[in-house]
């Protein structure tokens, strides 16, 4: 079965305003990092005095504001069971 997948975009304005689509929920977040899971990836900005102005999970629409030093995406791995860890 075809998984449908919303296209997601960063738009980041001044080092200082990243306006973000495609995200599914807020993991975590304080004055220096953000993190976030886009549709199955995890998206970390890093920075400081960082605040969220806008988060609207129903559109998938969020927005940073503060100083934005990263954003760093990291896709999640299966993970392997202990038969096929043995063989690799």
């Amino acid at each position: 079965m075809a998984e449908n997948k919303v296209n997601s975009s960063a738009v980041l304005t001044g080092r200082s305003f990243l306006s973000l689509t495609g995200i599914n929920e807020v993991i975590s977040f304080d004055e220096s990092l953000v993190s976030l899971d886009s549709q199955g990836t995890v998206l970390s900005i890093s920075g400081q005095g960082l605040s969220i102005v806008k988060l609207s999970l129903e559109s998938g629409e969020l927005s940073v504001s503060g100083r934005i030093d990263a954003i760093i995406y990291t896709d999640d791995e299966p993970k392997k069971g202990f038969l096929a860890k043995l063989f690799s």
